[in-house]
């Protein structure tokens, strides 16, 4: 077999193997990012262990020590997520915060 024919196969070998197999991405798109103006990224941080989502006056503590109530139900499921912590000055007396765990944007009260 010539050398053309046999890279041709590998290539096409290749793609077709890419093709079988995507890969799971989490991605937030843009509608979700607009509940984010105004909010800045204040940490990075994870939670210990698993995480199976949220529902309303849940506790969670990140491994940086922060501990944050969460406003609302969300399920979800995954073994220790990177979190994203956003905060929003909302006065000079109330911060509003919210967490960005795998693919989803939650509202949180910060306890610690």
């Amino acid at each position: 077999m010539e050398i053309g024919k046999k890279k041709l196969i590998i290539v096409g070998l290749a793609c077709l193997l890419l093709v079988s197999f995507p890969t799971s991405v989490y991605a937030l798109d843009a509608d979700d990012l607009t509940d984010l103006v105004g909010y800045t990224i204040i940490a990075s941080s994870y939670i210990p262990g698993s995480f199976r989502g949220a529902r309303r006056g849940k506790v969670v503590q990140l491994a940086n020590d922060m501990v944050f109530e969460f406003r609302e139900y969300k399920y979800s499921y995954s073994y220790r997520p990177t979190v994203i912590i956003f905060a929003f000055p909302y006065s000079e007396s109330i911060i509003l915060y919210k967490l960005i765990i795998d693919d989803e944007i939650y509202d949180v009260v910060r306890l610690r």
